[in-house]
């Protein structure tokens, strides 16, 4: 869809050069980048309630996806490390230490149980995201849920349950493009504007980059000191176009 002429659509140039420039004169430090990945999250929230909106008015889409339809939170879900810490600090923050301990739990787990399986092979196993709420299919993680979740709609409920039912990633769906523009720009922004700093930055994937978190001392610190510490929840190029890739 071309996008109506009143949405400004997020770059990648446009939001790199923002985060450079905000990195550059804050510098980078665990409390500077935490910052940094709310205020995208907000901006985020807006632009996809702007963007919902005019393709209402425009085209006349209109999305079926409500709270306790979890149909495509059978994937693999791929983030930048910054959402990573981002998600792991709200836990500890926000959630009392037998929910907190039980989530880690139940994310450690679902690392080791998924790793080697592409987002396809989780699907059709019907692997849940391990912030997939069993009884309500609510997302544990909504807040602070990393900018592919809040990109992912569906024009069709009944194509989201049939491949779902069939086991079938591949039955369409109506989608409008405009909406991954946003999660395509700020991640092309995180590498392009943190890699001069020296960190090891590349998409990886949320359950065994947190559990990476979960398990090494000081992970924030070795990450921003230059350490490679997400190689072994690096995810491949092709799942990262699958993912944000949408028409």
């Amino acid at each position: 869809m071309t996008a109506p002429n009143t949405l400004r659509i997020p770059s990648p140039e446009s939001e790199t050069a923002l985060l450079r420039r905000y990195l550059n004169e804050e510098g980078l430090s665990e409390t500077s980048l935490l910052q940094a990945v709310d205020l995208i999250q907000q901006r985020t929230e807006v632009f996809l309630a702007d963007a919902l909106a005019e393709t209402e008015l425009a085209a006349g889409f209109r999305s079926a996806c409500s709270a306790g339809c979890g149909y495509c939170c059978h994937t693999l879900v791929s983030v930048s490390p910054p959402e990573v810490f981002y998600i792991a600090r709200y836990i500890e923050d926000t959630m009392e230490p037998k929910a907190r301990d039980a989530v880690k739990q139940r994310v450690i787990e679902s690392a080791d149980r998924t790793r080697g399986m592409d987002g396809a092979q989780r699907y059709v196993a019907r692997e849940p995201c391990p912030f997939l709420r069993d009884d309500d299919w609510y997302c544990g993680l909504h807040t602070a849920r990393p900018l592919v979740c809040r990109a992912m709609h569906s024009g069709s409920l009944s194509a989201c349950k049939k491949a779902y039912t069939e086991r079938d990633a591949t039955v369409p769906t109506q989608t409008m493009a405009i909406f991954f523009e946003n999660t395509k720009a700020y991640m092309s922004a995180y590498i392009s504007a943190l890699r001069p700093f020296g960190v090891k930055i590349y998409p990886v994937e949320l359950s065994g980059a947190l559990a990476i978190i979960w398990r090494e001392e000081n992970a924030f610190g070795r990450w921003l000191g230059g350490e490679d510490l997400f190689e072994p929840a690096r995810v491949a190029s092709k799942e990262v176009v699958r993912q944000v890739k949408r028409a």
